[in-house]
């Protein structure tokens, strides 16, 4: 059985290796040495039929020497992004890619790609449009990255980000107002400077538990958006505290969480349980072999 304790600050890597699972930004403000970054992908075959699935890219930093690994789905160009992540300021070459289709079949890119990409301190990286396409020999995937059109509203920054620039050429897209954030955000800051929330998780997957590293990590890396859902609770009841537990089935065909049951919980909430049956069921996990587990969350308040 895996105990692991997540913080605000708390951020997770292979301290060997320097590979980092980055954190989903949930719309707080940025440290001085860290940008957002986000992209549009789109998968297909040859013949140009539009395809789904989830793919992981490689990022590795040419000065800190950090290396990232980030997972999404194909989310074609949609309206706005389908995640945006936060990591250190530096510039970045794309190394791999690994996908996994709508079949279950995995396909791999090895790079690294013609031109990095560059992320500002406090600015938003927009990687522009991938083009995965699957090449049936060997199941391999070419790739093409254009720059794109962005479709980051300016009030989605709160605050956040001074700038949108074009992750390949540095140039800058649009300026925007850096500015403390306001209403609910000012309220979570408060919330964080009298309060320390501790969210604490216990991961069993029983004889499988060699896979519970990989799944721990998929989970710390989104502690903010899953963390939101008791800082909401919080707001709307004050010093509520407990557990929730779970029992779940891992299908490795979508790399998701496919039913996921409470089996006990101090909660009574059904605003609060729902936030978290979606957050958790919306994680993409690359985990090769389809398991049964265990996940309890508890929730604790103290003063800061």
């Amino acid at each position: 059985m895996l105990l692991i304790l997540l913080s605000f600050s708390s951020g997770l890597g292979w301290a060997a290796q320097r590979t980092l699972i980055p954190k989903v930004w949930n719309g707080e403000l940025m440290e001085a040495d860290e940008g957002g970054i986000y992209v549009q992908s789109v998968l297909a075959d040859l013949g140009a039929r539009s395809r789904n699935g989830s793919f992981n890219f490689v990022l590795q930093g040419r000065r800190r020497q950090l290396q990232y690994v980030f997972q999404t789905n194909a989310s074609g160009l949609k309206e706005s992004p389908q995640t945006v992540w936060k990591i250190k300021e530096d510039d970045y070459d794309l190394i791999a890619i690994t996908l996994v289709d709508e079949q279950g079949l995995k396909w791999d890119w090895k790079g690294p790609y013609r031109h990095g990409f560059k992320v500002q301190g406090k600015s938003l990286s927009y990687f522009g449009v991938w083009y995965l396409v699957q090449i049936a020999q060997g199941h391999q995937l070419k790739i093409l990255a254009k720059p794109g059109t962005n479709v980051f509203k300016d009030e989605q920054s709160q605050g956040a980000f001074q700038s949108i620039i074009e992750a390949s050429t540095g140039r800058e897209l649009k300026t925007l107002t850096e500015k403390a954030a306001v209403g609910k955000q000012e309220l979570r800051h408060v919330i964080r400077s009298t309060q320390t929330i501790g969210m604490f998780y216990k991961l069993n997957l029983f004889k499988q538990n060699a896979y519970a590293e990989g799944m721990s990590q998929i989970i710390q890396a989104n502690d903010p958006d899953i963390r939101s859902c008791y800082t909401d609770y919080i707001e709307r009841v004050p010093d509520s505290q407990g557990q929730v537990a779970y029992t779940f089935v891992y299908s490795s065909v979508t790399k998701s969480i496919k039913s996921l049951k409470v089996k006990q919980t101090d909660f009574r909430d059904g605003r609060f349980l729902e936030c978290l049956n979606l957050k958790l069921m919306g994680l993409d996990f690359n985990i090769g072999s389809s398991l049964i587990g265990e996940l309890t969350f508890s929730f604790q308040l103290g003063q800061g």
